[in-house]
């Protein structure tokens, strides 16, 4: 009796946790970053396919900022590639250092259903390949490109992984992994 008590309580208990839970993915308000800003990115397709160009980084990436966006010059969008399989595949002439794929400018962004600035990010297997100087051949499963993303405001303060502790506590997604599958 006393087991199903508790199974009946640690039930309740994981549903209300549950459906307390708030819908609104945003969890920043804009007083919480005087000093900083926010980018957020929702990612609806994050892979590479071993063998073929199908795969794709495609992201929505919202920015905020105290002034509601409009501090934002430009994003610029750094990959790596990061060759985890270096028995596999043909790499010998992938550039591993970090290189720069694209700048958006602030004027690519548009109004977004929260009143933010929006881009939706797309980086394909082929662009993937071709700014490191790779092949499809050169890579294998478990093989990864980080891109890493830089923000510049208005104002010249500059925004990364590199500066978020120095920043007015900085809540952002600044790198993605895509993984070779």
């Amino acid at each position: 009796m006393k087991k199903t008590i508790k199974k009946i309580l640690l039930l309740t208990f994981a549903a209300v946790a549950l459906w307390s839970c708030s819908s609104d993915d945003s969890n920043v308000r804009s007083d919480d970053f005087e000093n900083g800003i926010v980018l957020a990115a929702d990612i609806t397709t994050n892979v590479i396919f071993n063998g073929n160009l199908d795969g794709n980084l495609n992201a929505n990436l919202e920015y905020r900022d105290a002034e509601n966006g409009v501090l934002l010059d430009k994003l610029d969008v750094f990959i790596t590639y990061l060759d985890r399989t270096e028995d596999a595949g043909n790499s010998e002439n992938a550039i591993t250092e970090e290189v720069l794929l694209r700048t958006i400018e602030d004027t690519s962004f548009s109004n977004g259903e929260n009143d933010f600035p929006v881009h939706n990010l797309v980086i394909t297997t082929e662009d993937f390949l071709s700014i490191t100087n790779n092949t499809l051949d050169g890579i294998a499963t478990g093989d990864q490109y980080l891109t890493r993303f830089e923000v510049t405001l208005t104002d010249g303060r500059v925004f990364s992984i590199n500066n978020i502790g120095s920043n007015g506590g900085l809540i952002s997604v600044f790198n993605v992994v895509t993984s070779v599958e």
